[in-house]
């Protein structure tokens, strides 16, 4: 039900960004008697339109939030089947949030990683990020004991740097301290490269990527550093690069908005085939001390429009507050939400929780020996004596009032089980490798994973249903990973999707409401005694234009996707393939040869008896039957260029009847704009309005009807055209100037005497026949693509200088209206972009 309603507020929010392209940026430069303030809510109002487009078009966004040293890098690595493949900043003042797009591939094979873009912050963003640090900065400097300035009194960098610089000298603060210099190098990063790469995009490989986001640690001293010691500014970057050097990354990483990468995963490994898109989205390891207040406004602010969130949770450190922290800040970002709906937990490094220090371990041998009494195990007796993991569920259960939804997970566990699936399939880097097969690594690991078997197993034979049960025996499989795979889709299926259409439908909302401030704007411009209306021939035409803009768009979008097809429906390749294949197999030389044939063996023996004295012609030979590869070239070349002749001829008529199909697409349109446009009105345009007017006058003229426009394509790829040779595609052996004789056959009278001449002919014959039917398909399939793809790329300029001239025509109402009624006045002065934006302000979603 959700994809049908996304679709409704996709096409409801194009329809508007559709209409505000047809209208003037600022129609209060238009007309003295238009508002201002009808340019901002304008403004908003594409934002609005913009925003709703966006979440209907996005898949469900998964957030994966932890503490720092939770394990989330490694778990990330775990799901999609590489353990250190995502290029991220170990160091924990400076992390990057990671967009991760799952593609499915075929085959049992190793994790592959590309298309890795950098998006860097709009202007506004950094404005927005430098705010919130500031406000942090204040803060903390409070909390210090300092006086500080009013942030709104802090208007240039150079005034936030000088402020820093008064705190640092003021106080050594530890955290305020670590603020401080932080927002010391965003200041100078964004004056350094803001004005080249803010809002900007870049796509890089993956050495790149990892050498760029991997950052040097500063220094942890930093009580005893400084003002002067913090990095100084880099050369200011005069305009955008053409590429991305690791070096600059690094230095830019401030202003870094997020990476996005495509990883291609095996389906043996994750298989997301036919499931609902999703991305997972990494955040910034939050909660260490000295955690950046960046990377906690990049989190909050892409947290807003997330639809399913994976909180990680720390298993070797179980009742850390720093969890609830991050759930305090989710919460405050999303008020009013039961946040606990949307949320997934994993208890990372389970393998390592601190049972030792309180004799857990004893405690749980106990629990699992205890079978001799036969009596049952239920979880009540096991959180009683395992202290430590009644901690750590009751930690996890304060995110999800679901207990199926809380997960225990080792991702090192998750990482040695795919690697024993197969030796061929990397479940990491060789580094990572080796230290997973160094001896003793997963020792302990692994016998708590063993341990914890036997207690799950306990437990649900005690209770079928215990929870506890199946979280330890997932646990025990693979360290809980497949599990939390399974979690994610059925999460993305039931809750994500829905999550998705209430963000989207929140967004469609927020663009009514714009809508409703524009249709009160122009109430007022119609009180103040502007028409309300537009003469109806004027309306008739601009509403063809309009169509014909919309129709001709969607072919556009369309071309490439789909081979030519005949007036049947067939593809031309095909066909122009079946004509080949059908002439070839019946070409006179494979009958005589055939019939030559006798138990596999050709024999051109003489004739004998009466036959012999009747047709023998002696030393002339029957030159029809084929003894040589080059006996097949002569009907080889004449099929070739029968099929050349053949093609061009499909091809013709396949554009003929595509060019008639769009026509009859926009026949209300076409009929009725050639029925009032007449060519020799293209002068009066002219004289009245300029030559600007009169050139788009001719092409609506010509667009007005697809049928014009097929003698231009027709002619221009016929003057493009290259002959196929046949001597190219014959794949057999030939005669030529570097060759005596091409290859004679073992039937041939001068191979007689051979002594290793083939016994089976007759199925070397049916292999010659195939071969050459190969080759000259191959070769003139590749003709018709080629021609294919020409046709395309003549309907594509076509539409390239049709598509503008329509959108162009619909701002020049004083053109339309001459257009419409010729150079009678109109009864009705109300301009169209006006028209245009009333129509805008009453549509609604519910009409798509």
């Amino acid at each position: 039900m959700e994809p049908g309603k996304l679709q409704c507020f996709k096409e409801y929010g194009e329809f508007i960004l559709q209409k505000i392209d047809s209208v003037p940026h600022f129609p209060s430069q238009q007309e003295d008697w238009v508002p201002a303030r009808l340019d901002e809510c304008l403004v908003r109002l594409r934002e609005a339109a913009d925003k709703t487009v966006e979440l209907a078009t996005s898949p469900v966004k998964i957030g994966v939030m932890g503490e720092f040293s939770s394990g989330k890098t490694l778990l990330l690595g775990s799901l999609i089947g590489y353990a250190d493949a995502l290029p991220v900043s170990e160091n924990p003042t400076t992390g990057n949030i990671t967009a991760i797009h799952l593609i499915p591939q075929a085959g049992f094979v190793t994790t592959q990683l590309g298309n890795f873009t950098v998006e860097y912050l709009a202007h506004e963003g950094v404005n927005e990020c430098l705010r919130f640090m500031l406000e942090q900065a204040t803060q903390r400097a409070t909390a210090a004991g300092l006086a500080t300035l009013p942030v709104s009194k802090l208007e240039a960098g150079k005034d936030i740097i000088n402020w820093c610089e008064d705190l640092w000298q003021s106080s050594n603060n530890l955290e305020l301290r670590y603020l401080l210099r932080e927002l010391v190098l965003f200041v100078r990063a964004y004056h350094s490269y803001g004005e080249a790469l803010c809002g900007g995009r870049y796509q890089i490989d993956a050495t790149t990527a990892r050498e760029g986001l991997q950052l040097a640690e500063q220094p942890m001293a930093i009580q005893t550093l400084g003002f002067e010691d913090l990095p100084p500014a880099h050369i200011r970057l005069p305009s955008p690069p053409q590429k991305l050097p690791a070096k600059l990354i690094q230095n830019s990483f401030p202003l870094i908005r997020r990476v996005d990468i495509e990883v291609k995963i095996s389906r043996e490994v994750w298989d997301v085939t036919g499931a609902s898109e999703f991305i997972l989205l990494d955040f910034p390891g939050l909660g260490a001390a000295n955690s950046g207040a960046r990377d906690t406004f990049l989190s909050l602010r892409e947290l807003a429009e997330v639809q399913t969130i994976l909180v990680l949770l720390n298993g070797k450190s179980p009742g850390s507050d720093r969890a609830n922290r991050i759930f305090t800040m989710m919460q405050q970002q999303r008020p009013g939400q039961n946040l606990k709906d949307l949320i997934l937990v994993g208890v990372g490094r389970f393998d390592q929780l601190p049972l030792d220090s309180e004799g857990g371990e004893r405690e749980l041998d106990q629990l699992i020996d205890d079978t001799a009494a036969n009596s049952p195990l239920y979880e009540d007796t096991v959180f009683q004596k395992l202290k430590v993991l009644q901690t750590t569920i009751d930690g996890a259960s304060a995110f999800t009032t679901h207990k199926d939804r809380i997960v225990l997970l080792s991702p090192l566990l998750g990482l040695a089980e795919l690697a024993k699936r197969s030796s061929t399939v990397k479940a990491g880097s060789p580094e990572f490798l080796a230290n997973l097969d160094y001896p003793n690594y997963l020792e302990g690991s692994k016998r708590l994973q063993q341990k914890w078997q036997h207690l799950s197993e306990r437990l649900l034979e005690s209770d079928a249903r215990s929870h506890l049960g199946r979280q330890l025996g997932y646990f025990a499989q693979d360290g809980g990973i497949a599990k939390l795979r399974e979690l994610i889709q059925n999460h993305v299926a039931t809750h994500g999707l829905k999550q998705l259409y209430e963000d989207t439908r929140r967004a469609a909302e927020n663009l009514r409401q714009q809508q409703n401030n524009l249709e009160n704007i122009i109430a007022e411009i119609h009180e103040q005694g502007i028409p309300t209306g537009d003469s109806p021939a004027s309306i008739e035409l601009r509403v063809a234009i309009e169509n014909l803009d919309k129709t001709y768009r969607n072919f556009q979008k369309d071309l490439g996707k789909e081979p030519l097809k005949d007036r049947r429906g067939e593809v031309v390749s095909d066909v122009v393939k079946d004509e080949l294949t059908y002439r070839i197999l019946n070409w006179n030389q494979w009958t005589l040869l055939f019939n030559k044939a006798n138990n596999g063996a050709i024999a051109l023996a003489e004739s004998k008896g009466a036959a012999g004295k009747l047709f023998d012609r002696g030393n002339r030979v029957n030159s029809a039957i084929p003894t040589k590869s080059d006996d097949f070239y002569p009907a080889f070349a004449k099929t070739v260029k029968e099929l050349e002749e053949f093609a061009r001829d499909r091809i013709r008529q396949a554009v003929v009847d595509s060019l008639n199909k769009l026509s009859d697409r926009i026949l209300k349109e076409r009929d009725y704009l050639k029925a009032i446009l007449r060519p020799e009105v293209e002068q009066e345009i002219e004289g009245t309005f300029g030559g600007e007017e009169a050139d788009l006058f001719y092409k609506l003229l010509l667009g007005c009807d697809p049928n014009q426009w097929q003698e231009a394509i027709i002619s221009e790829i016929s003057s493009k055209d290259k002959a196929i040779s046949p001597e190219i595609m014959f794949p057999l052996a030939r005669q030529d100037e570097k060759h005596n004789i091409g290859q004679i056959f073992d039937w041939a009278p001068e191979r007689s005497q051979s002594a290793s001449r083939s016994t089976n002919h007759q199925l070397f014959v049916l292999r010659l026949r195939d071969e050459i039917t190969a080759s000259a398909s191959l070769h003139l399939v590749q003709y018709v693509s080629e021609v294919n793809q020409q046709v395309n790329a003549e309907l594509e300029g076509i539409l390239d200088q049709i598509i503008p001239t329509l959108q162009n025509l619909s701002k020049k109402e004083e053109l339309l209206r001459y257009i419409a009624a010729g150079d009678s006045p109109s009864a009705i002065a109300i301009p169209t972009w006006l028209q245009i934006l009333s129509e805008i302000a009453t549509i609604s979603w519910q009409k798509f």
